[in-house]
């Protein structure tokens, strides 16, 4: 039996090194079929919610939450073709480290140390069979406002600045 973790928001493939940035090469299979290898900083796999916390930052889509998705985004790749996809919420997504001699590849959970990734192991991510609850404390709440405020978007600045719509 395997190391099990969930992840709200989303979990990284990517090395970490206490003397020097290093990059990764990482080979990425949807549903048993390869896909693509990534060269850059690491892979994110996310959920809706997660699309707009470290997935957004390494220009990742912004899902809305009412989507059930998977997101892939690689993290700096250092090729031009490597982008952001978008696959269905049963998919499962595996990742394994090529030719990490250093050993330094980690598996990261919402931003916290999971565990390392030794040669020969992968990664097998989806999405959990359970759902989290959100208690929201807005009366009014609004996704598209919050995405406003939270990512200065000029809608939130119109809205305040001169009430036009109003």
């Amino acid at each position: 039996m395997s190391d099990r973790y969930l992840a709200l928001n989303e979990m990284c493939v990517k090395p970490a090194s206490a003397d020097r940035m290093i990059t990764s090469i990482l080979e990425v299979e949807i549903d048993g079929e390869v896909v693509d290898q990534y060269q850059g900083d690491g892979l994110l796999v996310a959920t809706p919610t997660g699309s707009t916390c470290y997935t957004v930052a390494a220009n990742g889509p912004i899902v809305h939450f009412g989507m059930e998705a998977i997101v892939i985004t690689p993290i700096c790749p250092l090729s031009l073709s490597s982008r952001s996809i978008v696959i269905p919420p049963g998919s499962v997504v595996s990742i394994w480290p090529l030719a990490d001699r250093d050993l330094t590849t980690k598996l990261w959970t919402d931003g916290v140390l999971a565990t390392s990734i030794w040669p020969g192991q992968r990664v097998d991510i989806r999405m959990a069979n359970c759902q989290a609850q959100f208690i929201i404390l807005r009366e009014n709440y609004s996704y598209y406002q919050t995405l406003q405020e939270k990512l200065q978007w000029a809608g939130a600045r119109i809205r305040y600045s001169n009430n036009h719509r109003n």
